[in-house]
């Protein structure tokens, strides 16, 4: 008899194979893409350079680049054998991709973190006693550093959609086969997701772990991670014209030091204001998705 169970978005490991084996050769189908991604990558670049530089930090990085985009080819190796559930149950509600969403979240982000900016620029100035870009100052790039931040700004999609499969998808979705309080979910993920990202200082890990809580509130609010890919993808484009037009050092005479509360401050005003203000925007237009029809544990046949 066919099963009418419908799930949330958070529910969907439930479609496949919940065990901790298939968990964890879920992990190994993503190392094991990511070995041979960087293998093939090294045969066409050269090994000599990689093995030079080789430490650590290398060896950590071959086998945990889990929210790489080749991480997506991953997960459908996963999802087709290990978790055995339709590949885009990672994705939405209603087993579907929208990219008119994505692009959604995108314009959506960009007039809310434009305010941010503002709020930022504001709050420095008068902490400082003088108007100051906490973004330095302008400066014009060469036709190298354009070309750079063109190729980056290209990337930037497929890496939000590769991280946001990751952290908001597999991994929320399997934490809740363990823990049932949704807030410690969001929480770890959090954690994971500041973690992850190695190659930033503390204070920039603090502006990501916060970001997170927000990327997952509108992933599970919209119960789809379109809206989340959009405005990561818009937050990372931001970032990447900041830097290619401003020096990233503010110019300010003030000898003010600063502390711990400014930097709380700018991490709330930049890290969670622009995301609070998407979601009231949601909220109030009622522009969260609403699908057509809910997925069920019968769609584990359609793998």
């Amino acid at each position: 008899m066919e099963s009418k169970t419908d799930y949330s978005f958070i529910d969907f490991a439930k479609l496949g194979r919940t065990d901790w084996r298939a968990t964890a050769l879920t992990i190994l189908i993503l190392v094991c893409v990511n070995i041979v991604s960087t293998f093939g990558v090294l045969l066409f670049a050269g090994w000599s350079a990689y093995i030079d530089h080789f430490n650590a930090a290398s060896a950590a990085g071959l086998i945990t680049g889990l929210g790489s985009p080749l991480c997506v080819v991953g997960f459908w190796i996963a999802c087709k054998t290990a978790l055995r559930r339709p590949f885009r149950s990672l994705i939405s509600a209603d087993l579907t991709f929208s990219v008119r969403r994505c692009l959604f979240g995108a314009a959506l982000f960009l007039p809310v973190n434009v305010l941010a900016i503002i709020a930022m620029t504001l709050y420095a100035s008068m902490r400082y006693d003088e108007w100051m870009n906490p973004f330095g100052q302008f400066r014009v790039p060469n036709g190298g550093e354009i070309f750079a931040a063109a190729s980056a700004i290209l990337a930037i999609p497929f890496l939000a959609f590769a991280e946001e499969l990751f952290f908001r998808g597999w991994l929320t979705q399997t934490l809740r086969q363990y823990v049932r309080i949704r807030f410690v979910i969001v929480a770890i993920v959090a954690l994971a997701f500041a973690a992850y990202h190695t190659q930033y200082s503390f204070h920039m890990k603090a502006l990501l772990f916060a970001s997170s809580f927000w990327f997952s509130a509108l992933s599970l609010r919209d119960q789809r991670l379109e809206l989340a890919v959009g405005a990561h993808s818009m937050l990372n484009i931001c970032v990447a014209l900041e830097l290619l037009f401003f020096t990233g050092v503010p110019h300010a005479q003030s000898s003010a030091a600063v502390t711990t509360f400014d930097w709380m401050f700018l991490v709330a005003l930049k890290g969670m204001l622009p995301f609070a203000l998407m979601y009231w925007l949601l909220q109030k237009t009622n522009g969260w998705f609403t699908p057509n029809r809910v997925a069920r544990v019968s769609d584990i046949q359609r793998v």
